[in-house]
């Protein structure tokens, strides 16, 4: 599968939830602005669950990036891409949710064709970090949070088709 946002190749299955948010260009300054949202909305949501949630890279990480949620600084739990379009800017967030076992391996196997250097130990989850309840409700309390923190990108706006292309 080839992501629409940007980044290196990342490992997902039914234990991940992947969150696209869908703003005009214009809503951030530029792409900075927005990956600087976007992580501490992911980091303070995260922290609402009890999460010790924080912005940054953890070195060996896979996909590293600035923008990337860790927990404790020590592992990776929401790797964050985005692209920017003609009109509207796309921030995609794979959230890994339960253990990362089956992950692993395949960002091992990915990274080394690829000739990159990753350490498996810094791919972590929220389950792992302490998240408690089940998946649904753990994936509820993610979109209300996002909902709650982030408006912006969380309420649907009606634009008429003449005034979006103007």
């Amino acid at each position: 599968m080839i992501r629409l946002a940007g980044g290196r190749a990342v490992a997902y299955d039914q234990t991940c939830l992947i969150v696209d948010l869908m703003a005009p260009l214009g809503l951030f300054g530029n792409h900075l602005a927005a990956f600087d949202a976007g992580a501490r909305c992911f980091r303070d949501v995260l922290r609402d669950l009890g999460l010790d949630a924080r912005v940054g890279p953890v070195a060996g990480e896979y996909c590293a990036g600035e923008h990337s949620v860790n927990a404790r600084g020590q592992v990776k739990v929401v790797g964050i891409a985005q692209r920017a379009m003609r009109r509207a800017r796309l921030l995609t967030a794979c959230i890994v949710l339960e253990k990362p076992d089956r992950l692993r391996p395949v960002v091992d196997a990915v990274y080394g064709a690829m000739m990159l250097e990753w350490s498996p130990e810094t791919l972590g989850s929220v389950r792992d970090e302490g998240a408690q309840g089940t998946l649904d409700d753990i994936v509820h309390e993610l979109v209300t949070g996002l909902q709650y923190r982030h408006s912006a990108w969380a309420l649907p706006q009606t634009t008429s088709i003449r005034s979006a292309l103007a």
